[in-house]
């Protein structure tokens, strides 16, 4: 069965109104705002779930947009439930336990997408976001993000790159694998999505961010990340979503993320894909209980909060 048969409701299932950064400034990149004496100035806020807003020397990038809120925020498939596999699992209205975020008049300069999942791109962000926006994600979700009328979408397969060249520094951006499930027969049904890699670049100045996506570090997980440089941040997704389905565990638990960790060795960790939803079954608190001994530089963001990198 294919995912988007699976998890997935319609397009069209919730009527939503306009936001105001619908109409986000995207025609014209940041100019002059870098000069080539000033500092690089890279910083990384969590919005909720797997949302990020990457802003680097100007540029701002939104990861995985979600804008739905209350006990309607987005509609999909329940994973956290019994159901008959060969059926798919019933789609319900999935509730989201923080506040929507607010962006108000942040431009937008690029959307990335691990998968279209609703709980990764909701019914609000396919209606409300700027569809001239420059959309990056995985082939698998092309024909939904043209559907939804993005007229800029651009696929990368695994391994593939593509860089972003400001006025004095650049930002490149490779497709990394993941595998939603350790499962083989269910990462299939789930679909392919991406990880990413980033390297911003300003001068001698370089620094390096792992967003993994919905994986576990599997072999060939590991393996890709060995041709690139350890990450100054990576940036997994937790929830232990699924665990009590029959799709089994399709989100990392903790105890997942202890022996990713110790083979890519990230100089900091900021875990995301927690909190957010009921769907998220497994409390982020114990990540930090895992890291008692204080094995890795960990990073629990309350949503909305901004981490710098220097």
């Amino acid at each position: 069965m294919d995912r988007r048969k699976f998890l997935r409701t319609s397009l069209l299932a919730i009527p939503a109104t306009a936001l105001p950064l619908s109409q986000a400034q995207t025609s014209s990149l940041p100019s002059q705002q870098n000069k080539t004496n000033t500092y690089p100035d890279l910083k990384v806020s969590w919005l909720g779930s797997a949302m990020l807003l990457i802003q680097f020397n100007g540029f701002n990038i939104l990861t995985d947009p979600c804008l739905g809120g209350g006990e309607n925020a987005f509609m999909m498939g329940n994973p956290n439930e019994m159901f008959d596999l060969s059926k798919g699992p019933n789609i319900i209205q999935h509730k989201r336990i923080s506040p929507a975020p607010e962006l108000g008049e942040t431009a937008i300069h690029q959307i990335i997408l691990s998968h279209g999942h609703e709980d990764h791109f909701d019914q609000k962000a396919q209606e409300d976001l700027d569809k001239s926006i420059p959309v990056i994600l995985p082939p698998h979700d092309l024909k939904k993000v043209k559907n939804v009328g993005f007229r800029e979408p651009e696929t990368l397969d695994w391994g593939a790159h593509k860089t972003i060249q400001l006025q004095n520094s650049s930002i490149k951006i490779t497709a990394m694998p993941a595998y939603h499930s350790e499962n083989p027969e269910i990462a299939k049904i789930l679909g392919k999505g991406n990880g990413y890699y980033f390297e911003f670049s300003q001068g001698n100045w370089q620094r390096n961010i792992y967003w993994a996506g919905d994986t576990f570090g599997t072999t060939k997980v590991i393996e890709a990340l060995k041709a690139f440089k350890k990450p100054d941040l990576m940036i997994p997704h937790m929830g232990g979503v699924g665990t009590t389905g029959p799709l089994g565990k399709i989100s990392m638990e903790a105890k997942d993320l202890i022996p990713f960790v110790e083979k890519i060795e990230p100089k900091k960790i900021l875990p995301i894909h927690h909190s957010t939803y009921e769907l998220y079954l497994e409390k982020i608190s114990q990540v930090a209980l895992k890291n008692d001994e204080y094995l890795f530089n960990l990073n629990l963001l309350s949503e909305g909060s901004v981490l710098s990198i220097p």
